[in-house]
């Protein structure tokens, strides 16, 4: 829960600044301040959603437990102190302060520790039980892809405040800018999301399982292939490092491809008729994938220009990873609550629904703003239009609050009647779920 409410805090803090004007698109996406709103989003929302989501499923895919202990916790304070250095060093960047330099070095030295220790410790999980559930091996390359992303974001940090000025390495990083986002949107954050879905949609819609198949699994281990080639190729030649990044845009067209296939056949396949607010309001967000992930291919083939790809990265970013994870926050937070809560009386007395912990009409009415508000402020950035796309910022952010309030009132069990919360019953805490990763199949789903 501690992952989930910081994860939102700096997704509301990104989309904030965008309402406020912090950047608009007729500025360069290497402003400091678009740089803010980068890592807020990418690091600050989807790597702790993402981290969260894993430190309670990674269990649940594999059969296995984590270790003891209190890493998950030291490492989201290490992650959110490293991103508060990184923030802070865009900021000291910008005024050409003598400080920017130590800052970022201690970023990425913070960052660098925190995330790789849990990516290895999640690693090991999912590495020892890969045959327990066909989820684990998509997971792994996510994780693989996330070491990538932060070694390069590492060298970034130290090479952009001029910490390090040697000209090949400079090249270098400025050349492989494409790649830090690829390994980090697509390997990571796309690849782990197909993963966790493989185990949680079927069991969400009460379907057959995923249909596994070979072009999928195939397909990403290409894209991750491809991607360090396109990283080594760059040391030499830039063209061939581009004809890598080619290539593994089309493999990732034909993985997005085998993926909807396969959301399809665990639809068609559902027992659970009528959808689930969580399951409703995914679909849009697959839609934005499909659409963007078949966009990109042909704009790098047609030499378009950055404002294209911006435009697809806010729809990429905000349309499907994030309508993702918030749209599964509605059903995994009051999934973790009602076994903090409930699962202890189950059978001893009647508990509610899953169902009834969340407003599913008002959530609908926030999720319709949201989708449509990411749509428009896409647009905007395609035509340039600055007024429009921070109107649709301030409709994406306020919806986005909204969202998350509908969040904090499912944990707070306020749709629950007052006589199911009577004694004995113990009011889970705000935000420190208990240990129950070994209910997640139980009955409550």
């Amino acid at each position: 829960m501690s992952y989930f409410a910081a994860a939102l805090f700096f997704l509301l803090l990104a989309e904030g600044l965008l309402a406020a004007g912090g950047w608009v698109p007729s500025l360069g996406v290497i402003e400091p301040c678009a740089l803010i709103i980068v890592h807020s989003t990418t690091i600050g929302w989807l790597l702790l959603l993402m981290i969260g989501a894993l430190l309670q499923f990674g269990p649940v895919l594999t059969g296995l437990e984590l270790p003891k202990g209190n890493l998950g916790l030291f490492v989201l304070c290490g992650i959110m102190l490293g991103l508060v250095l990184l923030l802070s060093g865009f900021c000291l960047i910008d005024a050409g302060s003598s400080y920017a330099g130590p800052t970022m070095t201690g970023a990425a030295a913070v960052l660098l520790t925190s995330i790789l220790s849990i990516a290895a410790v999640l690693f090991s999980l999912l590495w020892r039980g890969r045959y327990a559930h066909e989820a684990s091996p998509y997971v792994l390359i996510g994780i693989a892809s996330l070491a990538a992303t932060v070694g390069l974001g590492a060298l970034f940090a130290i090479v952009l405040p001029g910490v390090v000025s040697v000209p090949t390495v400079v090249t270098f990083v400025v050349a492989a800018v494409p790649l830090h986002a690829g390994f980090g949107l697509v390997g990571w954050m796309t690849f782990a999301a197909v993963g966790v879905s493989y185990k949680l949609l079927p069991m969400f819609l009460l379907s057959d399982d995923m249909k596994h198949s070979k072009i999928l699994l195939h397909s990403c281990i290409a894209v991750l292939g491809l991607l360090a080639l396109s990283a080594c190729a760059l040391t030499v030649d830039e063209t061939l490092a581009r004809a890598f990044g080619l290539l593994a845009a089309a493999f990732f067209l034909l993985a997005g491809g085998a993926y909807i296939v396969e959301l399809m056949h665990a639809y068609r396949t559902r027992r659970r008729k009528v959808l689930e607010v969580n399951t409703y309001w995914s679909l849009p967000a697959f839609v934005m994938f499909g659409v963007s992930a078949a966009l990109f291919p042909v704009a790098m083939l047609a030499g378009a220009d950055d404002r294209t790809f911006v435009s697809l990265a806010y729809l990429f970013v905000f349309g499907w990873l994030t309508g993702l994870g918030l749209a599964q926050l509605l059903k995994i937070v009051p999934f973790l609550t009602w076994i903090e809560a409930f699962g202890p009386l189950l059978g001893r007395r009647p508990t509610p629904k899953l169902a009834d912990l969340v407003h599913g009409g008002r959530a609908s009415v926030w999720f319709t703003i949201f989708y449509s508000a990411v749509v428009v402020a896409a647009a905007a950035i395609l035509f340039s239009q600055d007024g429009v796309f921070r109107v649709a910022a301030l409709a994406q952010t306020l919806s986005t609050g909204a969202i998350a309030v509908e969040l904090a009132l499912s944990r707070a069990l306020a749709c629950v009647d007052a006589d199911t919360k009577k004694s004995p019953f113990k009011h889970p805490a705000f935000f420190f779920a208990g240990n129950h990763r070994g209910d997640a199949n139980g009955s409550a789903s």
